[in-house]
């Protein structure tokens, strides 16, 4: 994986079959360390508030969030996150995802979660969240699963971005090239 001289790592685009592929578990003696800082100056860069490590890549069930709602914005890693409860209403967000850029849809997903992962360090932790920071989990896990957030829309939805998704696949694809 050759990082930029920034310090990042190109975003995959949709299209990519990584995107569509599950994540392997981290073992636990396993560094992603460096993972986790290219993971953290990616998001960033790329004005993000979440990126799994499949965007870029790397098949490890490692994501980094950013809180939007809270300042400094300081990047979370949640090493082999487990979704342990999703509660609440269904509640509609615009959304969007780095490996879609330009792409914005409004979805529904549960209100809160509860999450168990690892850090860095290897505690393990859970964390309970009804915010912004919720969903962005929600969406990032996702990934960790091959499931992109247009997969969420209803088919009929789906239909009608059929030629704005062929695009975002054309284009990743003469990137990748």
């Amino acid at each position: 994986m050759a990082t930029g001289s920034d310090g990042t790592q190109p975003v995959l685009g949709y299209g990519d079959e990584c995107l569509r592929q599950h994540c392997r578990a981290v073992e636990s003696d396993e560094d992603v360390s460096a993972l986790a800082d290219l993971m953290k100056q990616t998001m960033l860069e790329s004005n993000g508030v979440g990126l799994a490590a499949s965007q870029i890549g790397d098949r490890r069930r490692v994501i980094t969030v950013v809180d939007p709602t809270r300042r400094p914005h300081k990047p979370m890693v949640l090493i082999n996150p487990e979704v342990l409860e999703t509660f609440g209403p269904g509640t509609v967000f615009e959304e969007g995802c780095l490996s879609f850029p330009g792409l914005y849809m409004n979805l529904t997903r549960p209100r809160g979660l509860e999450v168990r992962y690892r850090t860095l360090e290897g505690d393990e932790r859970v964390l309970r969240n009804e915010g912004i920071l919720a969903r962005i989990i929600q969406h990032e896990v996702d990934h960790l699963d091959g499931v992109l957030f247009i997969d969420h829309l209803p088919t009929w939805q789906r239909w009608l971005l059929f030629w704005r998704l062929w695009r975002l696949r054309r284009s990743a694809r003469k990137v990748a090239a």
